[in-house]
């Protein structure tokens, strides 16, 4: 989507070396008769610069060949109330209209139907300068008239506005932020930059560098911390699984990995909830050894000791650790 190029607010004698364009200028018995003037001069022809630095080229033909194919009659308001006032969603009525644009070799000129209102502001002659809003191409050239305005001060230049679609505001920041720094609820974004750079100012780097230095070091010790309580937790789950006979040693280590991020240790307990003791007393420990006889029968594994040795999976030397058995 392409960016609208600005509009630009031009006073009638803003440009170095122009004569001020009076709306009675072609019409001076206009006033008397109680009728505004049903042409007037709306820019000068040729490239000027105004007061304020900014250059315009304006060619009447190019304008009244836009106006004629947009097909739409120009208002006329007061002091640009149309790009200033009406951007900002309040009332910009338009106290005459532009109907017809026409290129005379001086400049531009339009037919214009007056309202009442535009009459009424002409008879008291408190606003009785033209100013135009144009938009420029890359070139400074006058491409569109967006509207003109009846202007008390043409010499004092108008500000750009940003395109003939209501003008952005400035956003509100949240009141949170805004009452955080002193200000107003509805303090605008600028504003809350500026209390923020002050602030930024008072504080001193030494200062603030030695609490980032402290706040780095806090975090530091409250991760350790935290890592040897998850350890310790660990450690007692396994341990607790081990004696329940619900894992056997060899896989100590893979539950361990399991039980790395609190997130992790939650599911095996979990799981381990839910298993029974997978492995069942051999009996041996209650077996009295004679004196003498440390081999022989001692050595043999019962049929129940094999079968929990199929089910689980595990080799008559893995069983014998796991039992505390001495092997075979």
């Amino acid at each position: 989507m392409m960016t609208p190029r600005p509009l630009h607010c031009l006073s009638a004698e803003m440009a170095s070396g122009l004569t001020v364009v009076d709306a009675f200028a072609a019409d001076p018995d206009a006033v008397a008769r109680s009728t505004g003037p049903a042409s007037i001069k709306i820019a000068p022809r040729g490239r000027f610069t105004a007061r304020d630095g900014r250059v315009f080229d304006v060619s009447p033909e190019i304008l009244v060949e836009r106006f004629a194919a947009d097909d739409v009659h120009l208002p006329i308001d007061l002091d640009h109330a149309t790009v200033k006032r009406a951007a900002a969603g309040e009332a910009a009525p338009a106290v005459g209209w532009v109907t017809q644009l026409e290129a005379r070799a001086d400049g531009l000129y339009g037919a214009v139907d007056w309202l009442d209102e535009g009459l009424r502001v002409l008879a008291a002659r408190t606003h009785r300068y033209i100013s135009p809003v144009l938009q420029l191409d890359d070139t400074k050239r006058a491409v569109w008239l967006h509207s003109a305005a009846l202007v008390a001060a043409p010499a004092v230049s108008m500000p750009a506005v940003a395109s003939a679609d209501p003008s952005p505001q400035e956003p509100n920041m949240p009141k949170e932020i805004a009452l955080a720094l002193g200000l107003t609820a509805d303090a605008g974004e600028t504003s809350c930059l500026s209390a923020i750079t002050t602030l930024k100012a008072r504080v001193d780097p030494a200062v603030h560098a030695e609490a980032l230095a402290r706040c780095a070091q806090l975090s530091a010790e409250l991760a350790a911390r935290g890592k040897a309580a998850h350890d310790a937790k660990v450690s007692a789950t396994i341990e607790g699984a081990l004696k329940a006979r619900k894992i056997v040693p060899a896989q100590r280590a893979a539950y361990e990995a399991l039980c790395a991020t609190p997130e992790g240790l939650a599911q095996v307990e979990a799981l381990l909830a839910t298993l029974g003791a997978a492995l069942t007393p051999s009996r041996l420990d209650a077996r009295t050894v004679p004196a003498g006889e440390l081999t022989g029968d001692l050595a043999t594994l019962s049929a129940e000791d094999r079968e929990v040795m199929r089910q689980m999976g595990l080799s008559e030397d893995e069983y014998r650790k796991a039992n505390g058995l001495t092997a075979a």
